[in-house]
């Protein structure tokens, strides 16, 4: 058995006002060391529930643990390059007439390409397209994850702020109920057109979203 770890460090990150310090230290005379940490439910590798963008959604706490496990179809589109767009006929093609699992990775290996700690990893990542995220839906998709900001708008929020932006994943997946992975990692690492998935959520009650510990277990 292979283990990939597809999730990002926390580490301080210009995106990410991670604030990491020690709550007692041995030097300050304690007998234990405690680190004191913050995070939001949507920074690094997370999930993303529909309450995230409906209000009144569902929550993560409302989904059994078995929708974030399972056999995960891996949909290659790394020919997507810099501000590559990925539509439903590049979805369709790199599935190949093989079955869409409810499990859905789409890898484009854009962390490998360029640096996420920049802006770059922003500004010039590939995106999904409306009617990608329509043909994910319409193909039975349940959970899917992206290693790359999959919203072309997103890349406007840090000058703009999120109003007005066009979010067609969030619009025609997570509305209609479909759970989203962000800024997955290291796919590049395997070729399987299959992997099995592991990535559970913090168990925050009420929750729009979590950070996760994602990875896929592969065969020795």
């Amino acid at each position: 058995m292979r283990i990939v770890d597809l999730t990002l460090p926390i580490i301080p990150h210009w995106r990410y006002g991670l604030e990491q310090k020690l709550a007692h230290a041995f030097a300050g005379g304690s007998r234990t060391q405690h680190t004191r940490f913050t995070l939001q439910s949507h920074w690094y590798t997370h999930i993303d529930a529909p309450r995230h963008f409906v209000d009144g959604g569902k929550t993560l706490d409302e989904y059994p643990l078995e929708t974030f496990v399972g056999t995960a179809t891996v949909l290659d589109c790394s020919d997507a390059g810099e501000n590559g767009a990925i539509d439903a006929r590049r979805l369709e093609k790199a599935l190949g007439g093989r079955r869409l699992r409810e499990i859905v990775l789409v890898k484009t290996a854009w962390g490998r390409k360029c640096d996420w700690t920049t802006t770059a990893f922003w500004d010039n990542a590939p995106f999904v397209r409306r009617d990608g995220a329509v043909w994910l839906r319409e193909g039975g998709a349940k959970v899917v994850g992206f290693d790359f900001p999959q919203d072309h708008d997103i890349r406007l929020i840090r000058a703009r702020g999120e109003r007005g932006l066009d979010m067609p994943t969030h619009d025609e997946l997570l509305t209609k109920g479909v759970v989203m992975i962000e800024y997955l990692t290291n796919m590049w690492q395997f070729d399987e057109s299959e992997v099995r998935f592991v990535g559970l959520p913090l168990n925050l009650q009420n929750a729009d979203g979590a950070p996760i510990r994602a990875a896929a277990v592969l065969d020795g």
